[in-house]
């Protein structure tokens, strides 16, 4: 809803801008609107598009304006991460390093072109909303801080993934 609430979009907007701190599938966020819309905390429009599909906007009510206030700053739900990569780590001991380069080779190209593409997202921010990057009173302060820790989280990442590939002699360009 606090994505809704900066600005009505589609159900695809959201997807797209949640990728970036919390990334979810078209078959959680669907639903989810759809309850929300249910319970009365988000009402929906159609919007006619020239040679695509209409598209249904979101909006948030009064009601989930209420109820989102009072949900932040409540005890959050412990954090989750499921990441394959280091389910694969966990047992590579059964494999040689040689048999290993591809899969760090692979996690090297996909954390560089995850900051590649949020250091592109926060200088779009800073360009973009210059004036409330220091106003914790504006959603483009909290959203600058999100792209900042998840930066900072693939950054030690792939240190980690390199010290790693450093410790099992792997080299890749």
């Amino acid at each position: 809803m606090g994505s809704l609430l900066r600005e009505p979009r589609s159900g695809y907007d959201l997807l797209k801008l949640l990728r970036h701190f919390r990334p979810a599938k078209a078959s959680q966020i669907y639903p989810t609107l759809a309850k929300l819309q249910a319970a009365g905390f988000v009402t929906s429009s159609t919007v006619a598009q020239a040679g695509r599909p209409d598209k249904r906007i979101y909006s948030v009510t009064e009601a989930g304006i209420q109820k989102l206030s009072s949900w932040v700053g409540t005890d959050p739900d412990p954090a989750y991460n499921r990441d394959d990569f280091l389910t694969m780590v966990y047992s590579g001991w059964i494999k040689s390093p040689v048999e290993l380069k591809d899969l760090f080779a692979d996690r090297k190209i996909a954390l560089q072109g995850g900051l590649d593409n949020l250091s592109s997202v926060l200088t779009n921010l800073e360009r973009g909303f210059e004036k409330e990057m220091d106003n914790h009173s504006n959603w483009p302060f909290f959203a600058a801080m999100l792209v900042r820790r998840q930066i900072a989280i693939l950054r030690e990442d792939l240190s980690w993934t390199l010290n790693l590939m450093h410790r099992l002699e792997i080299s890749v360009d």
